[in-house]
């Protein structure tokens, strides 16, 4: 009997000790923003917890105190709410497979009764480990460059394997565009009628040697794009903020080197894994890696005059994204 009793108690204890259904990285950023939520951190009724990136080494979780549940400049809506409190948590990823119905958020959150705030700025990251067994909480304000996490020095290692706050990257491939001839007629394929790309590039020391170096160095140094034999060479043409904006040089063999049909991916893909900082040192180049922050999921096709034709968007993105352009249309699904 007494045998009996023990392994019953030992299943009883397996019973009590089941895993979480968040990943260790999830479970732990939940406990640091419920903690949050019990200092009275956020003004606001809904937090908005937003998965920036996740991969093998960990995730960063950006988090907004908002007026609504979803996120308003994409209409993004959550795949979970957890109500903590007097609090609402919006559980949101691009990359999410399902996210809740506009009928369900609404009767979850009764956001249709809320009356409409204002604007607030207040921002924080949250990084953790894959293990969810180490984690670090950055406050911050939104503004142009604290959109992008790795502008933080600390958030670095949840992110990449070889960077962190000690040994930070030179520069950081940010955000890009495609820009394409008059011919093109949009949505129709594009691939022969890239004219180029522009975008800008990160650096993490505003007094970088980038900028002291002499005037010959600077102009036989350049940034270029590689596939194969092929290179698509990045120029300068302004800095702001931090940011060195570039335009690719005119490269048709470049493009047309594309495969013709979804030429998006494997120029994704490039500029992801083969983008580089040649540096000229004593006549030799010395070729450097140039990370990417991967911060965004849609990407703009414009014509010469700016004027921006539709969007493209990292693969996996839920397809609902893609079709929302509206509250209005958001708001009569």
């Amino acid at each position: 009997m007494k045998k009996i009793y023990l392994i019953l108690l030992f299943f009883s204890l397996l019973g009590g000790c089941q895993p979480s259904k968040e990943s260790p990285a999830l479970f732990a950023a939940l406990q640091k923003v419920e903690c949050m939520i019990e200092q009275d951190s956020f003004p606001a009724k809904y937090v908005i917890m937003y998965e920036v990136i996740s991969n093998d080494i960990g995730s960063i979780y950006q988090i907004t105190s908002t007026d609504s549940p979803f996120v308003e400049w994409s209409l993004e809506r959550p795949e979970r709410v957890i109500k903590y409190k007097d609090r609402y948590i919006c559980l949101i990823s691009p990359m999410a497979s399902i996210d809740i119905s506009k009928e369900k958020l609404l009767e979850m959150t009764n956001y249709q009764n809320d009356t409409i705030g204002p604007i607030r700025n207040g921002m924080w990251y949250i990084g953790v480990s894959k293990d969810g067994k180490k984690q670090l909480l950055v406050s911050t304000h939104t503004t142009y460059l604290t959109s992008r996490f790795y502008t933080f020095p600390k958030l670095l290692e949840y992110a990449f394997n070889d960077y962190d706050e000690v040994n930070l990257p030179r520069f950081v491939l940010g955000m890009y565009s495609l820009v394409v001839d008059t011919s093109y007629t949009p949505k129709e394929a594009f691939r022969d009628h890239i004219q180029y790309i522009e975008g800008d590039i990160y650096y993490t020391n505003p007094f970088d040697e980038y900028f002291t170096e002499d005037k010959d160095s600077i102009h036989s140094s350049f940034f270029a794009v590689l596939n194969g034999k092929d290179t698509l060479k990045l120029n300068i043409t302004d800095t702001i903020m931090q940011c060195l904006f570039f335009e690719s040089m005119n490269n048709p063999i470049f493009f047309k080197s594309l495969p013709q049909q979804e030429p998006w991916y494997k120029l994704y893909n490039l500029l992801r894994d083969s983008t580089f900082y040649f540096q000229n040192e004593k006549g030799k180049y010395i070729k450097y890696s140039i990370p990417f922050g991967d911060t965004y999921w849609l990407f703009g096709v414009k014509d010469s005059l700016g004027h921006n034709l539709y969007d493209l968007y990292k693969r996996g993105v839920k397809e609902n994204l893609k079709n929302i352009e509206s509250f209005d249309e958001w708001d009569s699904n």
